[in-house]
């Protein structure tokens, strides 16, 4: 095996061999922390230990809360009896707790033929940079996987090289090199034109952000934002106006809404922003005009620029629904997504000018979607193999026969008689698992395309979840104790993901 970069070598907790099962049964004396488990639904039963570890790492804490004088006292009011163990006891916990699901995870990896891996590099501080890489796969019962492999202190170094190199040792030291055929990274363009072993995808909601972000990069779209932001920024700093604003929304029967102030270049966060602030836009300006704040005001220009955005971006969100809501989403639905919200931004472009520069960013970014990349991963899905347009599906035809046919053990013409089988069924329903059904049903009707299908349908749309596609990681780490060991700091995100995430 190669020697692990020090990056790696530094953070990572290797994983350790599977013991080997004896006939023997539990030892009667092991301590009483252990995880027991009821073999029929392997439901796991926790110890109050283990459960307040499992607050801790699902809320990314630091240990040392066992320790603060109100925690303590807040469990004393509950529970005077019970002793809190000390940082130095959930420590030791933590790296038991991890030891255990390591293993698990680690023998489970070991019975998958075909692996995706997602990257993902954030920093809390802009001193620190750290790559969490994640493993995708399907499993016997055509559902989809995901697990948190690694987090990796990179120490300063971003470049391609490196990366590469982090990569690579994540997936020698999980044992799934040979495994990995497809890594969909969030950001990183300095990994664009790498030369990997792997197939290189860019995260779909990642691309998405780097559109609205280059949209947003023209002068006046940008000031009205930031007025935006102003008017926002006004109510949530003072007390007496938003207590103003609030009586008056009372007054006439609205609906008191959150109001929401957005920075970054999430696009979803920033509709969100501007839809509510649209919403509440009169009222506000009662309270602005009645304490002589007229330079928050927008003229009919930015009025304009505002309804215009906000309709430019809604086909984004309509479109998106396609996707769930929660988790991580194959990549054939992306291809389907993006003819939707071309084909409303077209629509659109007419009468609203950020909706036509929006249109053309995105054929930009993502080419022609008539004759696309994505189209044999559609083709596969028993959803939308028939929303491919001629191009689309000749090319799909050709490159899933190419690939069936490279080992010689079928002809094209078996393969292509398949296909035609495949296509003469009545698509599936839109809220079926495509994955599910290449498992069986597929298996069952199509042979050897099944496991095609489930390779190709195993990539992953996006390198993160998508409940957390409009939040970057280092916000979520922004309180996240900031000197926290890289090796801690590893375990917690690992049974984050993994142990309290997937119970």
């Amino acid at each position: 095996m190669a020697s692990i970069p020090r990056s790696v070598r530094s953070c990572t907790v290797r994983p350790t061999p599977y013991p080997q099962r004896s006939g023997r049964r539990d030892n009667p004396h092991q301590p009483q922390d252990h995880i027991r488990q009821r073999r029929a639904g392997y439901q796991e039963i926790l110890t109050p230990k283990r459960h307040l570890l499992k607050m801790i790492v699902s809320n990314l804490q630091p240990l040392e809360i066992t320790e603060d004088p109100n925690f303590l006292g807040f469990i004393n009011a509950l529970h005077t009896t019970f002793q809190i163990p000390t940082k130095s006891e959930m420590r030791s916990l933590l790296m038991t707790v991890y030891k255990e699901k390591e293993k698990e995870l680690q023998n489970t990896l070991a019975s998958v033929d075909d692996v995706t891996l997602t990257c993902e590099l954030w920093s809390s501080r802009p001193e620190d940079s750290y790559l969490t890489a994640s493993a995708h796969f399907v499993d016997n019962l055509g559902n989809l996987r995901s697990y948190t492999l690694q987090t990796t202190c990179l120490f300063g170094d971003e470049s391609a090289a490196n990366i590469q190199n982090q990569l690579t040792a994540i997936m020698e030291v999980w044992g799934i090199k040979e495994k990995v055929h497809t890594v969909v990274r969030a950001g990183m363009p300095q990994m664009k034109r790498v030369k990997v072993k792997w197939r290189d995808m860019p995260c779909f909601a990642d691309t998405l952000n780097m559109i609205f972000k280059d949209l947003m990069g023209n002068d006046e779209l940008s000031n009205v934002l930031r007025k935006c932001q102003d008017i926002i920024r006004f109510f949530k700093y003072n007390s007496d106006a938003e207590r103003k604003l609030r009586e008056i929304q009372q007054q006439l029967g609205m609906k008191q809404e959150e109001l929401i102030l957005c920075s970054g270049d999430q696009w979803f966060t920033w509709l969100h922003m501007l839809e509510q602030l649209h919403r509440q836009y009169w009222t506000m300006m009662m309270v602005i005009d009645e304490q002589g704040k007229t330079d928050l005001n927008l003229n009919e220009n930015d009025k304009r620029k505002l309804d215009n955005i906000i309709s430019a971006l809604k086909p984004l969100r309509e479109a998106t629904s396609m996707m769930k809501g929660k988790g991580f989403e194959t990549i054939s639905v992306i291809l389907p997504l993006l003819m939707k919200v071309m084909a409303k931004l077209k629509g659109e472009e007419k009468q609203n000018d950020v909706a036509r520069a929006l249109l053309s960013k995105c054929k930009k970014k993502f080419g022609d979607i008539n004759n696309h990349q994505l189209a044999p991963m559609t083709f596969l899905d028993p959803r939308y193999k028939n929303q491919l347009g001629e191009q689309n599906k000749k090319q799909a035809i050709e490159k899933i026969t190419k690939e069936l046919t490279a080992g010689q053990v079928f002809s094209a013409a078996k393969v292509k008689a398949v296909l035609k089988r495949y296509l003469a069924k009545e698509p599936n329903a839109k809220d079926s698992n495509p994955l599910a059904w290449w498992r069986f049903t597929g298996k069952e009707q199509f042979g050897d395309l099944s496991k095609l299908a489930l390779k190709k349908l195993g990539v992953v749309s996006t390198a993160l979840p998508l409940e957390r596609a409009s939040v970057s990681t280092g916000e979520r780490f922004s309180n996240f104790r900031s000197s926290i060991e890289p090796e801690i700091l590893h375990m917690t995100l690992f049974l984050h993901n993994n142990w309290c995430t997937n119970s």
